[in-house]
């Protein structure tokens, strides 16, 4: 039964080495502040966050800059090395939050879901926020430029 136990820690140890490696790994909570929308998930490699927002909440340059000031303030307390080369991608139902390519995503891409709760992308250094990203016929691009 040790050795049982030895191949179960083993495993365990292996899966979080991993999601650190990859920087999939769920924000530990750090990354959140009570104003923001909840950080979901954190990809250190390409210094993105995926928000939960509904597209109402982020509609207007007026509405977005608050969220994003927000997501930036917890970004310097959280990846104080990210600096202003960060991305936020936004979702409106966090179990869709991550990358279409991503294994647990491929039964939301699949029937349209993914696509449809993807509300908008935000990149930093630009300060380009674009919404409905795959919507072609519904995309908007706002200026949100943050202090």
């Amino acid at each position: 039964m040790v050795a049982g136990k030895r191949h179960w820690v083993t495993f365990l140890l292996i899966l979080t080495l991993a999601e650190v490696a990859f920087g999939q790994a769920p924000s530990d909570g750090n990354c959140n502040s009570t104003d923001a929308p909840k950080i979901v998930k954190v990809d250190d490699r390409a210094k993105r966050v995926f928000v939960e927002a509904r597209l109402d909440e982020i509609n207007t340059t007026t509405k977005a800059k608050k969220i994003l000031i927000s997501v930036a303030k917890s970004l310097k307390q959280c990846r104080p090395s990210w600096d202003n080369s960060w991305s936020a991608s936004f979702f409106s139902d966090r179990k869709y939050a991550g990358y279409k390519h991503d294994s647990e995503m491929e039964p939301f891409v699949q029937d349209g879901s993914w696509f449809r709760s993807y509300v908008g992308e935000y990149e930093r250094q630009t300060e380009k926020l674009t919404l409905n990203p795959t919507e072609s016929k519904k995309i908007k691009f706002l200026k949100v430029r943050l202090p």
